[in-house]
């Protein structure tokens, strides 16, 4: 699997959600703004509900944005066996033969899922429970995460 489309691909899925909040945005300053906002009376909260979203998806848009710039510049690294792992690194977890879990380490975008190559992978963060019980871990390790235990079976 190739770890540069797979950012590549986490990025795409970044830039469209960075889209829908910007629309999301924007339609809630223009409905804060709008005539129709303007209260009748101490009760009407109308404008003042369409700002405070407003507020709150202009930040998510900002804080997508660091997120996109953060992985544009993340360094990828290679990892072999004895490396453990880090940031930028796809690890197989493997619980039985037949159930075999692929996570990527990245900076940002905890949970999404990539299907590259016909494998789904989970994106999860250092500060996420999971990343947690992974950084640092080497392959032939056994990780206790909430689904049970899995050995980190790769690390690339």
């Amino acid at each position: 699997m190739d770890k540069t489309e797979l950012i590549a691909e986490i990025i795409r899925h970044l830039e469209d959600d960075l889209q829908v909040n910007i629309d999301a945005a924007n339609e809630a300053r223009e409905a804060a703004i709008h005539d129709e906002s303007v209260p009748e009376t101490q009760y009407d909260t109308l404008g003042l509900e369409a700002s405070y979203l407003a507020h709150g998806q202009s930040k998510r848009v900002q804080e997508l944005e660091m997120n996109l710039a953060d992985y544009r510049s993340m360094p990828v690294r290679i990892f072999d066996q004895d490396t453990p792992v880090g940031l930028s690194a796809l690890v197989t977890l493997e619980k039985s033969q037949d159930e075999q879990k692929h996570l990527f380490i990245g900076v940002a975008g905890g949970g999404v899922q990539i299907n590259t190559d016909g494998i789904l992978v989970t994106v999860i963060t250092p500060d996420a429970p999971m990343g947690r019980a992974l950084v640092g871990q080497f392959c032939g390790d056994t990780v206790t995460l909430p689904q049970g235990e899995y050995e980190i079976v790769e690390i690339c």
